[in-house]
């Protein structure tokens, strides 16, 4: 990408390359510019001390420099006149670092003022890290190291000097492979409770026997729904991503968080003003880890497979992933067991596969019908059992009272005449005699026959509306006159005159 956006920059000039040599390309840099500092140039006096302290050669220890080193030790002192006075039984007697010596003290001997534990010298305290030095000469590592010394020399704590040293070692640490970094242990990511929730972005390409606009693919994958979508592209910019997810945001509505890798198009300023105008949170993932963007990585390489099926077959890439993605969407996902389409949409996609249409029974739309039915049923059999309520077992033809909605006085009745049953229109709902439909709540039996010749009352008392059709009823007009208009209370209306 870098040397394309080179390339375009130069299309406007005309201009020949010419070889020079690095010895004549004499281009001042940033570095050799800077001004210096206050603090760098306080330090200035101890600079040439520090890099002649870094490109001075070690050298090696000559028999001189190892004997006066040895008779200037304290330690080793101490132990040659221990070993010329023989030492005790324990090795508490002992000062702190001779004991280290008692457990090996039969095989130890002083010849010439140099102190051998058997053929192998014993060093000087001062002496011994520059012969760790000297023997890690080439970054052979540990082994290597510790083998050159145990040849020549020995000390207490040899062998853990030597591994700090080499752990230290910046060189080897660098270069060294064998030390690959320890993996992680997985942690998944938490499952959005909401389809178009979080989603996932990536760009993936390019593609080298591709056409020249379908180089590049932008993908997008729902972490809820696993739902993707793909747009191609002859070139990945801000630009070319932010038009992608206007058109995919155009369709099913912004979500609350967008994850993408570290790429440039989603760390520039222009992608991060698109997300913010949108008020879209924007998680990058770690640095070189792709598979912290897991969820649309994996969607790659089915991708991938598709593309490749298509460049076999000869045929169209838009067309074979279009085709592709009906099927993806409409297949159960391994992770969900459910289709993307019935989790982000509510339903099943109607395919060529399918001969009928898709049975709803089955559908996400369907479970959520039986989850509210389910609800609906515990709160009926709680609320039955608050109340007390008990179902109704009014028969055709059989005699009924109407309680009176409406507040009524004490000195009269809470009740209407009697009334027939003439039908059962739906559980709880019948169907009187005066032709209004009457909820069983509203309804109480009744041992008085009704009277014949019942006419139906001037108003409507409350009723409770069915799809069945009735014949409304008719009511009765009052005159219109000036001044106060006088009602009488409506329950007296339920009386027949």
């Amino acid at each position: 990408m870098r040397m394309a956006r080179w390339s375009a920059r130069l299309l406007c000039y005309n201009y020949d390359v010419v070889y020079r040599p690095g010895s004549e390309n004499c281009i001042a840099d940033c570095l050799s510019r800077l001004p210096l500092s206050a603090d760098q140039d306080a330090c200035a006096d101890s600079e040439p001390e520090f890099v002649a302290m870094l490109s001075a050669a070690l050298t090696a220890v000559s028999p001189a420099d190892f004997a006066s080193a040895s008779s200037s030790c304290p330690e080793l002192s101490a132990l040659r006149l221990q070993l010329m006075n023989g030492f005790p039984r324990s090795s508490a007697a002992l000062p702190e670092n001779l004991r280290p010596y008692f457990r090996l003290r039969e095989e130890f001997s002083v010849q010439h003022d140099y102190v051998f534990r058997g053929s192998r010298l014993v060093v000087p305290v001062s002496l011994r890290h520059q012969l760790i030095i000297l023997a890690h000469e080439g970054h052979q590592g540990n082994v290597r190291t510790k083998q050159r010394l145990r040849d020549l020399y020995w000390w207490p704590g040899m062998d853990d000097q030597v591994t700090q040293h080499v752990k230290g070692c910046q060189l080897c640490q660098s270069c060294d492979k064998t030390a690959l970094p320890a993996a992680a242990p997985l942690v998944p990511v938490p499952f959005p409770s909401l389809p178009w929730e979080k989603v996932a972005i990536d760009v993936v390409g390019p593609f080298e026997t591709a056409v020249w606009d379908c180089r590049y693919a932008i993908t997008m994958v729902d972490y809820h729904s696993k739902w993707p979508e793909v747009g191609f592209a002859a070139s990945v910019t801000s630009e070319t991503v932010i038009s992608f997810l206007s058109s995919v945001f155009s369709r099913f509505g912004n979500p609350q968080t967008v994850v993408s890798d570290n790429g440039s198009q989603f760390t520039s300023a222009e992608f991060a003003a698109f997300l913010r105008s949108r008020d879209i949170k924007h998680i990058r993932t770690s640095v070189y880890h792709p598979a912290a963007n897991g969820a649309v990585e994996r969607f790659h390489r089915v991708l991938k497979s598709c593309i490749q099926g298509a460049i076999l077959e000869k045929k169209s890439w838009r067309q074979t992933v279009t085709n592709f993605l009906q099927v993806y969407r409409s297949t159960p996902h391994s992770t969900t067991e459910v289709s993307p389409c019935e989790l982000l949409l509510g339903r099943k996609m109607r395919t060529r596969l399918h001969v009928l249409l898709p049975d709803p029974q089955d559908s996400a739309v369907t479970r959520l019908a039986d989850s509210v039915a389910a609800k609906q049923n515990k709160m009926k059999l709680y609320t039955d059992k608050r109340r007390g309520a008990r179902v109704p077992t009014f028969q055709e033809g059989e005699c009924v009272r109407v309680r009176k909605p409406t507040h009524v006085l004490k000195s009269h009745p809470r009740f209407s005449e009697p009334l027939r049953v003439m039908k059962q229109l739906a559980p709880g709902t019948y169907l009187l005699e005066d032709g209004r439909k009457w909820h069983a709540s509203r309804l109480a039996h009744s041992n008085i026959p009704a009277k014949k010749g019942f006419e139906s009352p001037a108003l409507d008392l409350l009723h409770v509306d069915t799809p069945d059709v009735v014949q409304p009823n008719t009511a009765a007009q009052a005159p219109v006159i000036t001044g106060r208009v006088r009602r009488p209370p409506r329950w007296l209306e339920d009386y027949v005159k």
